[in-house]
């Protein structure tokens, strides 16, 4: 059972881990390390940590925390090293600071919700998906969508209601946050603190 539910987690969160581990740690070798690290940590602990509700928070959180120690090393080693320049030491000090900002647990599940959430859609039947995103990407209203369409309101409605239904049993196990995520028009606010952009797959 543990060696099946840690080889879903490694496959599915791999690559994620490591292409936000690299937006604080430049180095290719050194970010994998700090990934390799984590699930390393997973395993050893797999009784406890394979047990939780939220896994991928936890190793969200164990992550940030690894190239926190990480970034503050370089940063001890290079108060002392005469070929670090000023430059890269506040470099430095500004990713730390950075990382501190990043709420590690909410912005990966954020990413991950967000993931299954564009998988969902693009399972929609085509039509179906195209109603969908002019209603909730474009913000267009039904008598519009069927204008641009070609199709009654009354088929626009209907079609909103199929891709209701099928994303709510595709994305079953997020709710509620993803519906509720979808049904919100209105832009996210803006965070206090501002951090590195991780970019997306």
């Amino acid at each position: 059972m543990f060696n099946t539910r840690f080889s879903e987690l490694y496959l599915n969160n791999y690559s994620r881990m490591l292409r936000i581990a690299k937006v604080y740690i430049p180095e290719h070798e050194e970010a994998e390390n700090i990934v390799h690290d984590v699930f390393v940590s997973v395993w050893e602990h797999r009784d406890h940590v394979l047990s939780m509700d939220n896994v991928e928070g936890y190793m969200a959180v164990s992550l940030k925390n690894r190239c926190l120690d990480y970034l503050k090393h370089l940063l001890h080693v290079a108060e002392y090293a005469d070929h670090v320049t000023e430059n890269q030491r506040h470099e430095l000090t500004n990713k730390i600071n950075s990382l501190n900002c990043y709420d590690a647990a909410s912005s990966y599940d954020n990413e991950v919700i967000n993931g299954a959430v564009r998988n969902a859609i693009e399972g929609l039947p085509p039509r179906c998906r195209q109603v969908f995103l002019y209603s909730r990407r474009d913000h267009l209203k039904n008598a519009e969508i069927a204008e641009r369409m070609g199709i009654s309101e009354n088929t626009v409605e209907a079609q909103m209601t199929i891709a209701f239904r099928k994303l709510h049993a595709a994305l079953s196990q997020y709710l509620p946050l993803t519906i509720k995520r979808m049904k919100k028009t209105a832009a996210p606010k803006k965070e206090a603190c501002t951090v590195f952009p991780v970019e997306r797959a």
